[in-house]
């Protein structure tokens, strides 16, 4: 799956890089999710966007925020006449993908399932906006700085929470084990075949003592919001795992999938 959605990506940024010379020379862009603004952002593009998804970090206030929670707002897209939406294939409502197509408003699909594919969706959307120099400027410092982390070849094994009211964790099908993975670390469900799934905490199949990852802020154990979505800033979470390992903060991490 992982394969072929590389493919369709490196594909899509051949097509786009095709059409680049007929298409905007300072295209309007809306993102549909708080990781699509900030690859925007990372390869210069911020001045592009006329909206960008709510709780995206470190924008102007002169840029409005849309909402995708119970669907998108079609009106207020349609007054905004955008030429490139950056959507979240599994993140957005496919009635609000759909409508946009019909809509005749061009998409580009972000759903990396691995840190590399971040740096080809920055090229990708460089062709796009006519920021190629900047985006790969943009590519070749990230895929370095993935050069640069600390992998070995015993990694530390982790629970990682995403949530705790239901208790949330991730299986081997997610992209967040490659974070673990450039940090030197293992994510003890990644045997399971699964994303995103829930566990009950009341029943253990191992009394295994592990350090706990979250990716939401305020809690007790290492807390860690950039690992909240597929972004460059991830690179952030990397170095601050590498420096500082989750290796004193330890609990009994819940282990039985909930059905």
């Amino acid at each position: 799956m992982e394969r072929h959605y590389r493919i369709r990506c490196i594909a899509q940024c051949i097509l786009i890089s095709l059409l680049w010379s007929t298409t905007w020379a300072q295209p309007r862009i809306i993102t549909l999710s708080p990781h699509a603004t900030e690859l925007v952002q990372a390869i210069g593009g911020e001045h592009l966007l006329v909206a960008a998804a709510a709780y995206s970090p470190d924008l102007p206030e002169s840029i409005p925020r849309l909402s995708t929670f119970g669907g998108i707002d079609r009106e207020r897209i349609l007054q905004l006449a955008p030429d490139l939406v950056i959507v979240w294939t599994s993140g957005n409502r496919p009635s609000d993908l759909a409508w946009l197509t019909m809509q005749g408003i061009r998409i580009f699909h972000s759903e990396p399932t691995q840190l590399t594919d971040l740096a080809d969706q920055m090229r990708a959307i460089g062709a796009l906006t006519g920021l190629t120099d900047t985006a790969e400027q943009a590519a070749q410092y990230f895929l370095q700085a993935l050069r640069n982390s600390c992998r070995r070849p015993d990694p530390a094994v982790v629970y990682l929470s995403l949530w705790d009211k239901p208790a949330l964790t991730i299986g081997g099908h997610h992209w967040l084990n490659d974070v673990l993975h450039h940090a030197g670390l293992r994510n003890t469900y990644h045997p399971i075949r699964r994303g995103v799934f829930a566990v009950e905490a009341e029943a253990r199949a191992s009394q295994q003592v592990l350090p706990r990852l979250s990716s939401q802020p305020g809690n007790s154990h290492l807390s860690l919001p950039d690992l909240s979505r597929p972004s460059p800033v991830l690179i952030h979470a990397i170095r601050q795992l590498c420096q500082h390992p989750p290796i004193e903060t330890l609990i009994e991490p819940p282990t039985t999938p909930r059905q």
